[in-house]
C-alpha cells in the first residue's frame, strides 16, 4: 500500500511539472540572408537596455520587430501567452528561444514553451 501511494505521488509531481512544447519549421518561403546578422538583431532585442523584447510583458502581449538585412525584413515575434498574469521573459530565454528558429529551421520557425510563444521568420514583413 505505501508503495502504490508513493508512486501515485511521485506520478502526480511528474504530471504536474510537466511544461507544454510545441515547435514547426516552415517549410517554404526565403531562406536566412545572413544567420550570424540575425542573431546580432536579437542579442541586442534581448540584452540590451530598452531592447525590444526586455521588460515584462502583460497578459498575452505581443512584441514584434523587423529589422532590414539589405532589402529583406526579418520577422522576431514574443508573446507571453498567459491569459492572467505579466511575467518578465528571461534575456537568455529570449534569445536561445529565437536563435533556436534561426539556427534550427532555414526559413524561419516558431515554437510555444513555458507559456511564451517564439517566432523568427526572414522575409514576411
Amino acid at each position: 500500500m505505501k508503495t502504490t501511494t508513493i508512486l501515485t505521488t511521485f506520478t502526480g509531481l511528474v504530471a504536474f511539472g510537466t511544461q507544454t512544447a510545441t515547435a514547426k519549421c516552415f517549410g517554404s518561403g526565403q531562406f536566412w540572408p545572413n544567420k550570424e546578422e540575425a542573431r546580432s538583431f536579437i542579442h541586442d532585442a534581448c540584452y540590451k537596455a530598452n531592447g525590444m523584447f526586455t521588460g515584462n510583458y502583460d497578459p498575452r502581449q505581443l512584441k514584434a520587430m523587423c529589422p532590414r538585412s539589405g532589402n529583406m525584413g526579418l520577422e522576431f515575434v514574443v508573446q507571453n501567452l498567459n491569459t492572467n498574469t505579466g511575467f518578465d521573459l528571461g534575456d537568455d530565454d529570449c534569445y536561445n528561444r529565437l536563435s533556436n528558429e534561426i539556427f534550427g529551421c532555414d526559413h524561419g520557425g516558431e515554437s510555444t514553451i513555458s507559456g511564451w510563444f517564439f517566432r523568427a521568420r526572414p522575409g514576411t514583413c
